[in-house]
């Protein structure tokens, strides 16, 4: 070891030499690894800071840089004129040059320029580190939304900004409460300005607003009950939907076979309507899902009738005032015997074709959808098989041009592997073709709800159960021409929660 007194004196000689001298030396002063992750995850500094270093003596003189770089922006990026030393404790500066990303929002600063970095917002601190340091721009385009069952207890909503790579970067604040046990389910309105959360064990439903910066925020009612908590059946609420032009809202009860009714104010607050609840297939067919038609007219809820004679229940929506009944044939076949459909999508350029999971025997249901009633048809090839092996499909979904569909796919569930299968759609007939290749890799353990971006250019996978092994966000990114996916250079991002299940994307 070099003597004390040896060491400053050179450092002096090389403070007057060279304008500074570093301090400390001998670790590694890069930001913090995640905790638990396999893969790089990203970490998050709010106000108070977090160190990216550690070790050294604080102070003020020193050898080192921190740059700030505008990662794509024009305009002029803050420049920090000190040197630090390693240990000191070091202010992060504002867009003080007017940076500007065309399309997105500043949101802060970065340690790495794809957002899988150490985060930090203006004004907030951090202990430097052995090493110069550079800080690129954050920009937001958009902002996602997952839950966290948490095991049971009370439900997280993990948020996140998206960059202009597609990336998922935690905001300042990752997660917020739910207020409910068990949060399985989220849906936002077509603005993007409200968010609501089912709480099944709970029973209850949560309610947000959704800020100019993307964080939510509860409203002044920050949930509803379903039905009563003590003496009587619980209602487990599950699936939610909001009516595409926003005024009324529909959250499924999985356990008494109904559905609630909701008008949504001027501030996104749901009201029951003047019949609260509708029946919601036979009163005995245990709904999984509801989904609303893209044109506002219809509503289908697959029914599982526990393996027996499964069906889509089929409704009309009341156009004054959202209120749904059954269509004069209110149910559709629901595939082979011993299916279980389960989630639902409708392609949203046309409105003319349905697809539903089924997560009883491996395959995807077909339909046209007639354009006068709504009614729902099987295909002349009522089915697609998920993928070689797959028994269970949770979520499905259709990218916004209605070109792509991607389902995620288990084999077996004490074993499961995190896959989505990808089809191309027909144009002239809706039928599902399977891509080259049929499947992708998820980067994870599992994968329990799968979801595109409104601009068709990316998408994200939840997890699922935290007994999976993870509880990560897949990251892909879409070929806008084969609709292929590719996980991203950052493939996986962390929930700080347990279990992420449903997810939504919102844009600016």
């Amino acid at each position: 070891m070099v003597p004390q007194n040896i060491r400053a004196s050179f450092c002096m000689l090389i403070a007057i030499a060279a304008g500074g001298c570093g301090g400390g030396g001998g670790h590694d002063g890069g930001p913090p690894s995640g905790t638990g992750a396999t893969v790089a995850s990203t970490t998050v500094a709010g106000a108070g800071g977090a160190a990216i270093g550690i070790g050294g003596a604080t102070g003020t003189g020193g050898g080192l840089t921190v740059t700030y770089d505008p990662n794509g922006a024009t305009g002029a990026a803050p420049v920090d004129s000190l040197r630090h030393a390693d240990g000191q404790t070091v202010t992060v500066l504002g867009n003080t040059g007017n940076l500007a990303y065309s399309g997105f929002a500043f949101v802060g600063w970065q340690t790495k320029a794809d957002g899988s970095g150490t985060a930090y917002a203006p004004g907030a601190t951090f202990t430097m580190g052995a090493a110069d340091l550079t800080l690129y721009a954050l920009w937001a385009g958009g902002y996602a939304y997952a839950v966290n069952h948490n095991d049971g207890s009370e439900g997280t909503i993990s948020q996140y900004t998206i960059g202009p790579n597609g990336a998922l970067t935690p905001m300042f604040t990752p997660t917020v409460p739910t207020g409910g046990n068990d949060t399985r389910n989220i849906a936002v309105d077509p603005l993007g300005k409200y968010i609501y959360v089912s709480n099944p064990t709970s029973e209850t439903v949560s309610q947000f607003t959704i800020g100019a910066d993307g964080s939510l925020t509860p409203m002044s009612t920050p949930t509803i009950l379903m039905g009563p908590l003590a003496g009587g059946v619980l209602y487990y609420p599950g699936s939610i939907a909001v009516h595409p032009s926003g005024p009324w809202a529909y959250v499924l009860n999985t356990q008494v076979f109904d559905i609630n009714q909701y008008t949504t104010g001027t501030d996104g607050s749901l009201t029951s309507m003047t019949t609260p609840t509708i029946v919601a297939g036979s009163g005995e067919s245990y709904p999984q899902s509801i989904t609303v038609h893209p044109s506002g007219k219809w509503a289908y809820v697959p029914d599982d009738n526990g393996g027996y004679d499964a069906s889509i229940s089929q409704y009309n929506i009341d156009q004054t005032t959202g209120a749904l009944t059954p269509m004069s044939t209110p149910t559709a076949a629901a595939g082979p015997a011993y299916s279980h459909p389960y989630d639902m999508a409708v392609e949203p350029t046309k409105g003319e074709y349905a697809y539903v999971a089924d997560y009883g025997d491996g395959n995807i249901l077909q339909y046209n959808i007639d354009q006068t009633t709504g009614a729902l048809t099987p295909m002349s090839t009522p089915t697609v098989a998920i993928a070689t092996g797959a028994t269970m499909s949770l979520s499905i979904t259709v990218d916004p041009s209605g070109r792509f569909v991607y389902a995620t796919i288990g084999t077996n569930p004490s074993t499961p592997t995190a896959v989505i299968a990808q089809f191309t759609i027909d144009q002239n007939t809706g039928a599902l073709a399977a891509m080259t290749p049929p499947t992708v890799s998820a980067g994870g353990a599992g994968t329990a709800v799968i979801t595109v971006e409104a601009s068709g250019k990316y998408a994200y996978a939840t997890s699922g159960e935290s007994g999976w092994g993870n509880s990560s966000i897949a990251q892909f990114t879409i070929d806008q021409t084969t609709g292929a996916l590719t996980l991203m250079k950052n493939p996986t991002v962390q929930t700080s929660g347990i279990g992420p299940s449903g997810m939504v994307t919102v844009g600016k």
